[in-house]
């Protein structure tokens, strides 16, 4: 298949049996690597010429962003991740996140990013890494579409969780540095404290406790913020959310300030 009929599966969306039956063939194969080159090579594209010529690159990198969300979405597929990492998608990506006017970054581009960081192995978040990928998407935090600071923020998250999975419990936190020299802690709890979307409120949280593991929260009113949010967290419906709450608040408690914070009013991270 070449990107030509890729794309023309793309348009068949008349109707909700369409999508679905495009998206079933989308996630039946792994995108050719041939095909993977030419869309590295569409998002490291500057957009410039004239207004049709811009608009023209535009619908091509959001056209080869909804293929990439829709062959991956839902799939545990390291093999299609580790090839995008192969090809220049992911640098791709980055450069849109941090050169483009922030408001002109489209959902579709954000959330390819994200379905790449999702469902994805600790090797692979490593190598997400490796390539510097904070920049970019701290700048998205602030974006006027919440979904797309969604994006954000849930990228950040699955790749800090690759640090936390492969680093002893009771060690810091191995991004924490490198998140700090950006400015990102600041960026990350300002996005938490803005009045968005409660999936963000949540995530900025946790990736903050994480960012802390055994490490005192030395900004008072941050440490109580984000204590007293994750505390809320460990009743929340969401099974995941629930989950992560406590292993953050578990992580938080080595360290002793962070500790009686978290015991405050006879507080008792459950089981």
């Amino acid at each position: 298949m070449h990107l030509a009929e890729e794309r023309a599966i793309l348009a068949q969306t008349e109707n909700e049996q369409q999508r679905k039956k495009a998206d079933e063939l989308l996630k039946r194969y792994q995108i050719p690597c041939s095909v993977l080159k030419q869309i590295g090579e569409d998002l490291m594209k500057g957009v410039v010429g004239s207004e049709e010529e811009k608009n023209e690159i535009i619908q091509i990198q959001d056209n080869d962003s909804q293929l990439i969300t829709r062959t991956l979405e839902g799939k545990k597929d390291d093999e299609g991740r580790r090839r995008i990492l192969q090809s220049q998608e992911i640098e791709g990506f980055l450069f849109i996140f941090k050169n483009r006017e922030l408001n002109k970054i489209s959902r579709n581009i954000s959330q390819a990013f994200a379905v790449i960081t999702t469902h994805s192995s600790n090797e692979i978040k490593q190598l997400i890494f490796d390539k510097k990928p904070f920049p970019g998407l701290l700048r998205l935090l602030d974006h006027t579409d919440r979904f797309v600071a969604d994006d954000g923020i849930v990228s950040i998250l699955n790749i800090l969780n690759g640090g936390t999975k492969t680093t002893p419990d009771n060690s810091h936190h191995p991004h924490y540095e490198t998140i700090n020299a950006c400015g990102g802690i600041q960026m990350i709890i300002r996005l938490f404290r803005k009045n968005g979307s409660k999936y963000s409120k949540d995530r900025a949280a946790i990736c903050i406790g994480q960012l802390f593991r055994a490490r005192e929260i030395n900004d008072k009113q941050m440490r109580v913020e984000i204590i007293r949010h994750l505390k809320t967290l460990v009743n929340d419906s969401d099974e995941w959310t629930k989950k992560s709450a406590k292993r953050r608040l578990g992580g938080l408690a080595q360290n002793e300030i962070n500790k009686t914070e978290i015991q405050s009013g006879g507080f008792v991270i459950p089981d």
